[in-house]
């Protein structure tokens, strides 16, 4: 569609049909690996967001900032990893953020299919034990 002054309203794009949509949409990173979900504070959406997909072989294919579960708020995240390299960095920004803030936080882990109840508090476990853990119960993708 063009916009005023005879410009493209998308410059980036060819025009030709499905070139946006070619754009916009991109297979799996992670191929080979484990799925899991991830649940915590909704204040800090952007920053677990970040952390997760520094790690190349680590996406999350779906999230939500701010759902409620049981009339409490959290956000989600939902995960393919590979490699857990972003575990150590998670933990160390996690403890940065308590010492900053007065606010006591937590995350819990979740294995599909089981999505009502938490596998794991991340605060009652050490990052390689929580990477254990997922790699001898997630289900692999």
């Amino acid at each position: 569609m063009a916009a005023l002054f005879g410009r493209r309203r998308n410059p980036g794009s060819s025009g030709s049909a499905g070139t946006l949509l070619d754009e916009t949409t991109h297979g799996n990173r992670v191929t080979d690996g484990w799925r899991f979900s991830l649940k915590g504070s909704p204040r800090f959406y952007d920053d677990i967001l970040r952390i997760i997909e520094s790690d190349p072989g680590a996406e999350v294919y779906f999230g939500e900032a701010l759902t409620y579960e049981r009339g409490a708020a959290v956000a989600l995240w939902r995960v393919r990893a590979g490699v857990f390299a972003w575990l150590p960095p998670l933990y160390d920004w996690w403890a940065d953020q308590e010492r900053i803030e007065p606010v006591r936080f937590t995350f819990h882990l979740y294995i599909p299919p089981e999505l009502k109840y938490a596998a794991l508090d991340l605060r009652d476990h050490s990052a390689a034990e929580v990477e254990a853990f997922i790699k001898r119960t997630a289900p692999r993708i």
